[in-house]
Formats: structure tokens, C-alpha cells, sequence
């Protein structure tokens, strides 16, 4: 049995003394019902399904018939805000097996930014035959936001928003509310405009119904207001919401002309993509722009494949580096892994720590040089500490003459491939964002592969010409 999801089935008011009952339902049903040919049934019980839960729900449905189905059963509206949520191979799909008039009712419906996104995942022909299902005003707005740069902030807003003029009464704003409130995105925020439409305030709705009807929209309204440009690039919008803690912001173009809004839930999402993006690359893989489940095999081939096989020639330098020390690999190859492991751990960690940095703007470019002195210094500490430990696990498992020079030449290949790994796991991520690629990159195999190689040349090196093991 698949998971199930819940929610509370409101009783008829005309049951006096009736409980609240909790129902539950579960994919397994769905196919019944479907194999059974009870739409009847199916309808009721999607219907009576809590919107979340609905949408988890049919995301999870692997059959496109059963899924296309259960769609055709859904209130238009309903439709509309699930179908902007689903992954973009089961869109397609769907849209496919809908009827032309299920699909123009549903994609008319769609919030904007919802529907922008939409149409740009969608192949071009595709892509084509919904803009011209789209009536009136809609296909309008479609087309100024699609006229956006691909990954601007442009192509995120909504223009479905509530402004007012700053000599406006409170009772006007209020009667204003009233009439446009079905068509916004939110009515929380409520953005301030001069006749010319550039963007000079805000005021939130607690605000306006606390203030007295008589007074101007002026007296009340807030001019620090945080805002976007249009044309910036959408990951400028996440750092801009954690900044203003805001649940809207407003978008303005060059000439500060109030163009739209992005609501938080919009945000949320751009967060979790670019969070899922890098926790790939730092695993050593691309980007994946599906799920894990809807990713076919090639596709997940080509995006895990070539980095293997790139970390493959990388670990090819290690074993170059072993050979040149043949002699030594009997007495010390035990204790190789003892610095491989330690010098790709230290690395992995700052690396981590450098790009968490940039993620969230606590380190910039110009922090380059602090960076780099902080970590000479606690890697000299901590491959010290780690050095003299390492001293004493070779001479518990080392029994031979020569067991002291192993002991120190490990203690202080573990030194400065500590310190090694400190500087290079702190730096990369600098020259990465530098030459503007992801940071992220440089965590996981790469780091550790990288450390491989360069560990294995300090600790035979050391070994061999510093501490003349080899007599």
C-alpha cells in the first residue's frame, strides 16, 4: 500500500451532534476506482481532497492514463494550481491527453508566474500551441513576461497585484480591495504608486484596517520599501527575501515603473531548486532538472557518467605519483590511507564552509585574503594535533626497525597535507566564483580527488627524501 493522505470531510450542518471525520485515501484506490470505472466515486473523493494533499497525491501517479483520468475529474481552478506544480515530463503528458478546450480552460486559469514556467519548460512547438489558447489579457501578459530574460526575476512575477495612489482615502483603498482582491496574488501587501506608476510606498493590510477611513493612503503608508529589478537574475530575489523577511516584493524595471510583484511561496521554490542543484554538484554529478523518478536512464547516465569518469583520471594521477615510489609502497602504503582520508575530510569540510559563505553573502570575493591566513593557521593546528595522533597509531601497528622515521615521516606528511588541504579547500571556491562558476563544484570528489593525488606526492616525498627511510 502507497501512503495515504488525509484530511477532515466537513459533516452536513444538519447532522446536529456529528463529528468532523477524518478520510483518507491512497493511489491504490485511485486504480481502483479507475479499473473499475467509478468516476462517480473517483470525482467525489478528489474533490473533497485538501488541495496539498491533492497535489502530492497525484504527483505521485506513475500511470499517465490513470493520472489523466483523475485530472479530467478536477475543477478547473483546482487543475490549474496542481498542474503548475507537478514535474515538467508529467505536464507534458498530461497536456497531451486533454482534451484542446480541458487544456485552454486550464492553462487561462493558471497564475501567471505559474503559467510562465510552464511554457518555458515545455518544448517550443508546444509551447507555441498553448500561447494561442490563451485569451485576451492573458495572452498579453504571457507574452511581456515570456519577453523577459530567460532566469530573470521578470520571468518569476506576477502582475496580478494591488496598488493605490497615495492620496487615496483608507475607505477608497478599502473599496478598492474589495474589487480586485479575487484577481491578486496576494492582498497582505499593497504597493503605493504615483500617477505615473512608479513605485513610491507600501502598506500592509493590517495597516489599512486599523487605520481611520477619513485619513490619506500617504499618512499611513511606509516609503523603505525593498524591490526588484526585472531584469536581475532570479537568485538576486532569494537574497533580497531573506533580507527584507518579506511575504511580497515589488518588481520595478529601469525607470523604477512598478511591473509586478514576487510572492514568497515563489521564492521558496526558486530555494529548494538551486539547494537540490548544489547538493549534485557537490556529489559529484550535474545538475539533474528532473526527479530522481522521472529522470530516464540515459539521461541520468549522461549526468553522472562523465564526472565518474573525469574523477577517474584525476585518481589516475595518484597512481602515477605511487609509482614513482615503488620501493616504499611495502613499508608505507598501511598508512597511506591515513592522510588521504584525513587531508579529503579537512578539505571537504572548509570547501563546505566557503560555499555555505557564498550562499548566503556572508563571504565575498574581497574576503579572499582574511580567508586564507585564518585557515594557514588552523590547519597548522590541526594537522599538528592530527599528526602527533597518527605518530601514535603507526608505532601501535608498526613493528619493524625502521618504525620511528615511518612514525615521523607520517606526522608530518599528515602536517602539511593538513595545512595543504586547509588552503586549497578554503581557495577553489574564491577561484571558482571568481571565473563565475558554481562553487559548489569544488566539494565532494572533486575536493577528495584532488587530495588524493596531493597526499600521496607529500607523504612519499617526506618519506623518502626528507626522513631517508631507504637507506
Amino acid at each position: 500500500m502507497g501512503e495515504r493522505y488525509a484530511w477532515i470531510q466537513q459533516n452536513n450542518p444538519e447532522r446536529d451532534g456529528m463529528e468532523n471525520e477524518v478520510q483518507t485515501f491512497d493511489i491504490e484506490q485511485v486504480h481502483e476506482l479507475v479499473e473499475g470505472r467509478k468516476f462517480g466515486q473517483l470525482k467525489a473523493a478528489l474533490s473533497a481532497m485538501e488541495i496539498h494533499e491533492l497535489g502530492d497525491l497525484l504527483s505521485r501517479i506513475e500511470n499517465e492514463n490513470e493520472l489523466a483520468i483523475a485530472f479530467r475529474m478536477l475543477p478547473t481552478e483546482k487543475a490549474a494550481e496542481i498542474l503548475a506544480h507537478l514535474e515538467s515530463d508529467q505536464q507534458e503528458d498530461l497536456l497531451h491527453k486533454l482534451s484542446k478546450e480541458k487544456v485552454a480552460e486550464i492553462i487561462n486559469e493558471m497564475a501567471p508566474d505559474d503559467r510562465t514556467e510552464l511554457l518555458e519548460e515545455m518544448p517550443g512547438q508546444l509551447a507555441q500551441k498553448l500561447l494561442m489558447q490563451l485569451r485576451g489579457d492573458e495572452r498579453k501578459i504571457a507574452d511581456s513576461l515570456l519577453a523577459y530574460p530567460e532566469d530573470s526575476i521578470g520571468r518569476l512575477m506576477t502582475p496580478k497585484y494591488l496598488a493605490v495612489r497615495k492620496d487615496w482615502t483608507i475607505d477608497h483603498v478599502l473599496r478598492h480591495i474589495r474589487n480586485r482582491a479575487e484577481e491578486a496574488e496576494t492582498v497582505k501587501m499593497i504597493f503605493v504608486v504615483d500617477r505615473k506608476w512608479r513605485l513610491v510606498g507600501s502598506i500592509d493590510i493590517e495597516q489599512v484596517v486599523l487605520s481611520d477611513p477619513a485619513e490619506n493612503v500617504e499618512e499611513v503608508m511606509s516609503e523603505q520599501v525593498g524591490c526588484l529589478l526585472a531584469t536581475d537574475d532570479q537568485e538576486s530575489a532569494v537574497d533580497a527575501f531573506k533580507k527584507y523577511d518579506a511575504i511580497a516584493l515589488p518588481v520595478v524595471d529601469s525607470w523604477n515603473t512598478l511591473v509586478g510583484i514576487v510572492t514568497f511561496d515563489d521564492v521558496m521554490d526558486l530555494q529548494e531548486e538551486e539547494s537540490t542543484e548544489d547538493m549534485q554538484k557537490m556529489a559529484g554529478m550535474a545538475a539533474l532538472e528532473d526527479s530522481y523518478f522521472t529522470a530516464d536512464f540515459l539521461h541520468m547516465l549522461k549526468k553522472r557518467l562523465p564526472w565518474l569518469v573525469l574523477l577517474l583520471f584525476v585518481e589516475t594521477l595518484a597512481v602515477m605519483a605511487l609509482k614513482s615510489y615503488e620501493s616504499l609502497l611495502a613499508l608505507l602504503a598501511m598508512f597511506t590511507p591515513l592522510i588521504n582520508a584525513t587531508a579529503g575530510n579537512t578539505g571537504n569540510q572548509v570547501a563546505g564552509l566557503m560555499i555555505r559563505g557564498f550562499a548566503v553573502k556572508e563571504i565575498e570575493l574581497s574576503h579572499w585574503y582574511r580567508v586564507f591566513f585564518r585557515e594557514v593557521v588552523r590547519g597548522a593546528v590541526m594537522g599538528a594535533t592530527l599528526g602527533l595522533v597518527s605518530c601514535g597509531i603507526v608505532l601501535v601497528f608498526q613493528h619493524t626497525p625502521d618504525r620511528w622515521k615511518v612514525a615521523w615521516a607520517v606526522a608530518m606528511a599528515m602536517l602539511v597535507a593538513v595545512v595543504m588541504a586547509n588552503v586549497i579547500g578554503s581557495m577553489l571556491p574564491f577561484i571558482f566564483k571568481r571565473f563565475g562558476i558554481d562553487p559548489a563544484i569544488t566539494s565532494g570528489p572533486f575536493i577528495a580527488g584532488l587530495m588524493d593525488v596531493s597526499s600521496i606526492v607529500i607523504f612519499f616525498a617526506i618519506a623518502h627524501n626528507a626522513m631517508n627511510i631507504i637507506s
